[in-house]
């Protein structure tokens, strides 16, 4: 099945979605921490991080890592659980663009589940 993604629209988005990736783009990471579930797990870049003190070391040390910009460029909501966002980023990193999914698992209105993948 091919990804049908349509434009970024916030307002049809879960709460915690667009909660976490608002504090997440504004460095705000008590509030990006805040949309997640006390045992969420965050899948990012080959990494596992699992629970409320490994998100928040992953929230502070990619906000650091590199110097972006982010673009919320499309999206996928094929049930209100699994939202899929696709975010563009342009920076410091090799390459210099990178177009990425983030994929979201929530339960009792906060992220469960974070994989971000190009």
């Amino acid at each position: 099945m091919a990804d049908t993604f349509t434009d970024y629209d916030p307002a049809t988005l879960p709460t915690p979605v667009v909660a976490f990736l608002d504090a997440h783009d504004a460095d705000r990471h008590a509030d990006a921490l805040a949309a997640f579930a006390p045992d969420a797990t965050v899948l990012d870049d080959g990494g596992t991080h699992e629970g409320t003190e490994a998100i928040r070391a992953w929230l502070e040390r990619s906000s650091t890592a590199y110097t972006y910009t982010s673009t919320r460029v499309g999206q996928r909501v094929t049930d209100p659980t699994h939202p899929v966002v696709r975010i563009r980023l342009d920076g410091s990193f090799p390459g210099g663009t990178v177009t990425l999914r983030y994929q979201f698992t929530l339960h009792a209105g906060r992220i469960s589940r974070l994989a971000i993948e190009v």
